[in-house]
């Protein structure tokens, strides 16, 4: 029983498909059963229409099996349905309605329901059934049946309809029991599903947060920061666990220069931090092991190590960063700039400034150029800022649009009264309040210091 159910049934189709195929070898069984006794019935009484209708249901039926072992399961969906349609109704006009077959019209409807997922054909088959049932019903309605029994078959005849309405009844018991008892079976399998792919999540989002760990060891520390600009913040919010973003400090050997940047590597979350390390490794490497501290050179020297690393793949990897770095002179306040798509906003009398960057990326690049160092003498109270594309890109407002450079610029302006630590504050809270329940679409980084 358990092999004949399973014809057809393979690991290589989804569930879905499966459980179809098992109704219809369910469905091709019951019909076997059931003609392999009408087709005799039909012989006996001489009823040739029948017995060639019988006994071609009972063909097709086994055909059934065949075409699900071949993987034609579509066809055989198909012919099950639509010859059950003819069947019952030629059925009907040769029994009569005593005989109860128009019935079996509407259990047509309920096997297509659970074969089809188109709905254009499932709505076309179930009123074509209703409409040859209420067709049928209507014609044969006062009507004898084409087959007129002897008087002294009456009684087989209603008992062939008591037989019919039992048949019916079965079908419907039988089916329902067989397609729930498939569901708690098909219910199980996704649990079961359910619990591997959460231990797997599991899995990858402990590997991932303590990637984080690594990657937050390389970022430097909140207290190393803030020793040497004691009037700035960082704003740093990456999109996932980890981020392709990343902020950066370093002081000269001497201790005469600070380095910091704001870096915006390709992507985000695993991909992006992956990035991040070649970048962060390449700008290190550019100030301690080559000695440069010219930013434009420092990005010159970044560029040709990022693409060095990457030129060892057997494939063109176009990864890379864009990048707002600043050298600032601790003892006369200069201010060296030089940026990678990224620009500098400078804000002094309530009036901001910003300085342009390169247009090119850190990494491959049709049109590369030596990086452009800007200096700028700072003054006391003047403000400065270095970000990434997150912020002014995100989506939220009223009305789902990005923030935008503009907006960004008219809150740094009015916050320009504040402390460094309360414009942080600000700034996070109302990225939060414009986001609100959309997703954070990029990581965002903004680093803001204070003369």
């Amino acid at each position: 029983m358990k092999k004949i159910i399973n014809v057809g049934v393979s690991p290589l189709n989804d569930d879905h498909l499966n459980r179809k195929i098992r109704i219809s070898n369910l469905i091709s069984l019951i019909t076997i059963l059931i003609m392999s006794g009408y087709t005799p019935l039909a012989f006996y009484y001489s009823v040739w229409g029948i017995v060639l209708l019988d006994s071609l249901f009972l063909l097709l039926s086994v055909f059934n099996f065949a075409l699900h072992k071949m993987r034609l399961h579509a066809l055989s969906f198909y012919i099950s349905c639509i010859y059950g349609l003819i069947y019952f109704s030629i059925g009907t006009i040769y029994y009569g309605l005593d005989s109860n077959l128009p019935f079996f019209l509407l259990v047509m409807c309920m096997i297509a329901i659970v074969l089809f997922d188109g709905m254009y054909f499932l709505k076309l088959y179930i009123l074509t059934a209703i409409l040859f049932f209420f067709v049928v019903f209507l014609y044969m309605k006062g009507r004898p049946g084409i087959i007129v029994f002897p008087d002294d078959m009456k009684k087989a005849q209603e008992m062939i309809g008591i037989f019919n309405l039992g048949t019916l009844f079965f079908v419907t018991v039988v089916f329902f029991l067989f397609f729930k008892r498939d569901n708690i079976l098909f219910q199980k399998t996704i649990i079961e599903q359910k619990k591997l792919v959460q231990e797997k999540q599991k899995e990858i989002i402990d590997s991932i947060t303590y990637a984080k760990r690594i990657q937050e060891a390389i970022l430097p520390p909140q207290n190393y920061w803030l020793n040497n600009l004691p009037e700035s913040f960082i704003l740093y919010k990456p999109k996932d666990i980890v981020a392709g973003d990343f902020y950066w400090m370093e002081k000269s050997g001497d201790g005469k220069f600070i380095f910091f940047a704001a870096a915006d590597c390709t992507g985000h979350g695993v991909p992006g931090a992956l990035v991040s390390v070649v970048c962060n490794n390449a700008l290190n490497r550019s100030l301690l092991e080559f000695n440069l501290t010219d930013t434009g050179k420092i990005l010159d020297k970044t560029r040709e190590l990022v693409i060095e690393t990457f030129g060892k793949s057997d494939k063109e990897v176009k990864d890379g960063m864009d990048i707002s770095l600043c050298r600032l002179n601790t003892a006369t306040y200069e201010l060296q700039w030089s940026g990678a798509n990224n620009p500098l906003w400078l804000i002094r009398n309530n009036i901001l400034t910003e300085l342009k960057p390169d247009k090119q990326p850190i990494g491959n690049y049709m049109d590369q150029k030596p990086f452009t160092s800007h200096s700028i003498s700072l003054e006391r109270s003047d403000t400065f800022y270095v970000f990434t594309d997150g912020y002014a890109d995100q989506f939220g407002g009223p009305k789902g649009k990005k923030f935008k450079y503009k907006q960004l610029q008219e809150e740094l302006l009015a916050v320009q009264n504040k402390r460094m630590n309360s414009q942080q504050e600000t700034l996070e809270k109302l990225f939060e309040n414009w986001k609100n329940e959309l997703e954070q679409i990029d990581d965002v980084c903004i680093i803001g210091v204070r003369v």
